[in-house]
Formats: C-alpha cells, structure tokens, sequence
C-alpha cells in the first residue's frame, strides 16, 4: 500500500462509528466508545511502518477485561491428572458472547494461551468473514491445488499425445507388475524343483 494520509485514517474511524449506529447484537454504545479509545490510543503513532501495519490489521485484539475465564475438570484420557485437575479453560468474550472451550494438554497455563489463539481465530471469523486469516489462507491453499490439478491434467494429455504419436497405445501393450513377475517365478521354481525329484537330478 502507498502513503496512508491522515485523512484516510480519519475516514476510517468515521467509518467505523457510522457502521456501529447500525449494529443490531451488540452494544452500540459500548463499540462506539472501543472505537474512540482506539482512536486516542493511536492517534500519537508517526512511524510510517506502524501506521501501516495499524491500517492494514483486521485481526481483533484481546482485552482481558472484556473476557470471562472459568477453570473446570477436564474429561477424556489422562488419569487424575486429567479427570480431577480443573485444567480445562472455557473462555467467553463479553460483547460477542463467543466461547470456547481449550482441553488440549494438561497444563493450565498453556490451555490459557490456546483458548485465547482460539477466541483470536473465531472472532476473526467471525467479524471479517472471507478476510479473516483462516479464509485467506483456506483460498491460498485452493489456488495451489486448482494449480496443481491443472500441471496433472496438462502432464497427462502431454503423455496421451506422446502415446499416439509414437504408436504406444495402452491396450496393445501388456500390463506387467511386480506381482505377475513374482508369481512366475514362484511358478517356476516349483516346476523345476518337481523335475529335480522326479528325475532324482
């Protein structure tokens, strides 16, 4: 992106607070006043990276007191450690309502982080949509594979027309396998080894 100048940034905010007037499950009120403290946070920022990267971010950002934590038992294999430890963490963001729910070790501290990276993703689903990073890297991976599809198909009709061209047609030519290989040759040993006793060779 070129130059971000304050006026973009201004248009920006105002922006955000003409969508909040329109928000039907959230508070408006409470994303009016984010938006405002958001924007006296950064007003300040003269680096031209960090206004950038500013500008640019979706991802939503965590505040701790906007989050409701609980520690319960956990459930599944592990033994005591597992079953009688309140090491599994159900996170819940207020203002969304979103929870999850993070039993992936026995550690608590680390659940902890896991159920925030976790929030992090779902919220970003959840506000930016087809922009949040999980879809974009979704439709990367989609673009690969249409790529990669498309070279299989282009290197298969490359064979079929270097088949035609040199007479080498599948169905004129005999299919062996190392299978067929070892069966004929398990058929002839025991061939020859019935004329050795046999003939007493």
């Amino acid at each position: 992106m070129s130059h971000i100048t304050k006026l973009q940034i201004l248009k920006l905010y105002k922006d955000l607070l003409r969508y909040g007037q329109g928000l039907r499950f959230t508070d408006k009120d409470y994303f009016c006043n984010r938006i405002r403290r958001e924007f006296r946070k950064n007003r300040e920022l003269g680096d031209e990276s960090e206004i950038s990267f500013n500008f640019e971010v979706r991802v939503p950002k965590l505040v701790e007191s906007e989050l409701e934590e609980q520690h319960v038992r956990g459930s599944g294999p592990g033994g005591q450690a597992t079953n009688k430890t309140s090491n599994c963490v159900v996170l819940k963001h207020v203002p969304t309502g979103v929870i999850v729910k993070c039993h992936e070790t026995r550690s608590l501290d680390q659940n902890r982080k896991k159920a925030r990276e976790h929030l992090v993703t779902r919220l970003d689903n959840l506000l930016n949509r087809d922009q949040s990073v999980e879809a974009q890297i979704k439709a990367i991976e989609s673009r690969k594979k249409l790529v990669k599809d498309r070279k299989r198909e282009k290197l298969n009709m490359l064979k079929v027309e270097w088949k035609k061209r040199e007479n080498l047609e599948s169905s004129s030519a005999p299919i062996i396998t190392s299978r067929a290989i070892r069966c004929e040759m398990a058929t002839r040993g025991t061939w020859i080894s019935w004329i050795v006793n046999e003939w007493k060779l």
